[in-house]
């Protein structure tokens, strides 16, 4: 690791081992294969809150839709009947007029 950050003080360390040395590159590589592999995650991670999230907005708003087609529906109906519902019968049948009675004296 000091060769890697400070080359110019490896003469202070004792030599290596070759195999030591390809095995620290190796290991460094992974470790920087896991950072980047952690970086990766944790977007995929963001982006399925933001999904889900997402997807709880499209439940409500289908949600809404669906109430809002029922609502449609009903008054269709509500007008379909009053369209087809017989005249009154009012104007055919006057109400019965019914003669004062005379009072009791």
């Amino acid at each position: 690791m000091i060769t890697g950050w400070a080359p110019s003080l490896a003469w202070l360390l004792p030599a290596q081992n070759p195999k030591k040395t390809a095995e620290t590159a190796v290991s460094s590589e992974v470790a920087q294969q896991i950072k980047l592999i952690a970086v990766d995650l944790a977007i995929v991670r963001r982006n399925m809150g933001q999904l889900a999230a997402n997807q709880d907005q499209f439940a409500a708003k289908q949600e809404q839709m669906n109430q809002n087609i029922a609502t449609l529906q009903q008054v269709e109906q509500d007008v379909r009947q009053q369209v087809l519902a017989p005249p009154a019968l009012k104007a055919a049948h006057p109400p019965a007029h019914n003669p004062p009675q005379p009072s009791p004296r």
